[in-house]
């Protein structure tokens, strides 16, 4: 099995192919992404998510959204504000979380890749590597669902969400 960063994609490990077709690669974080993430090198916190050019969001163990890179908020066309202590199905827009219930609390949100990404990643602190996730929008004006790929990595008290594709 390979191991790459998840961060910037670098390799962290290769191993012999065994020819299998399954053969895997496993994602981690590299020392250098992971010395920044810690600030051992005196970068703040969010200068080190603003450095990542793909879309982050960084998730507490409430679900909330703490604090996401200017990649993310233009790819949901929000400003950090909007993003800021609210639950990823309401800045997704997901039609769950316009239900009663709320994100995360009606009955389809139990099979949500997003949630349940997050949620492996807080309970066992293993990486969700590239999952795929459906958010579907049941406006009557806008039958549309989005494609998304996503990466959860936890990280000391949060995880952090990365969308690979959308």
């Amino acid at each position: 099995m390979n191991s790459a960063c998840a961060w910037c994609g670098s390799g962290i490990a290769k191993s012999e192919s065994d020819g299998n077709p399954d053969h895997r690669v496993s994602h981690g974080i590299c020392l250098s992404c992971r010395d920044n993430f810690l600030a051992h090198n005196g970068i703040a916190f969010q200068e080190y998510l603003e450095s990542i050019p793909i879309p982050i969001l960084v998730i507490d163990n409430s679900f909330e959204i703490l604090t996401a890179n200017r990649k993310a908020c233009e790819a949901l066309g929000k400003t950090p504000a909007q993003l800021h202590r609210r639950l990823p199905g309401e800045v997704f827009e997901c039609s769950h979380a316009r239900l009663l219930e709320g994100c995360g609390r009606a009955i389809p949100c139990s099979g949500c890749a997003i949630r349940k990404s997050v949620i492996k990643s807080f309970e066992n602190g293993e990486p969700q590597s590239m999952i795929p996730a459906t958010l579907k929008f049941d406006d009557p004006d806008d039958a549309s669902a989005v494609a998304l790929v996503i990466t959860t990595v936890k990280t000391r008290d949060v995880v952090i969400l990365r969308l690979d594709h959308m």
